[in-house]
């Protein structure tokens, strides 16, 4: 029973997951001989500030990326404001 898990930094449409889904699973039944009763997948959307790549936040990442692009990079320290998200009761 194959499982694919996809953790990644949110952001993507239902209809984006349910395309990619669609596509691994195609790829598994026609190249690794599974049932598609047997195969699943799963997203793990993770928040910008709670992943990393290259032992940079991806918050940071895209900020510094937002900053260059748009012009407002004068040369001084990217200042960057994380708030503390707040537990939500059921």
């Amino acid at each position: 029973m194959p499982h694919v898990q996809i953790t990644w930094v949110e952001g993507r449409t239902p209809e984006q997951k349910r395309k990619i889904a669609e596509r691994v699973t195609n790829v598994l039944i026609e190249d690794g001989k599974a049932k598609r009763e047997n195969i699943h997948v799963s997203f793990h959307d993770v928040p910008a500030t709670n992943y990393a790549e290259a032992g940079v936040l991806v918050v940071i990442r895209n900020a510094r990326h937002e900053s260059l692009w748009e012009g407002r990079n004068q040369g001084g320290p990217l200042v960057l404001r994380l708030q503390q998200a707040r537990p939500v009761r059921c």
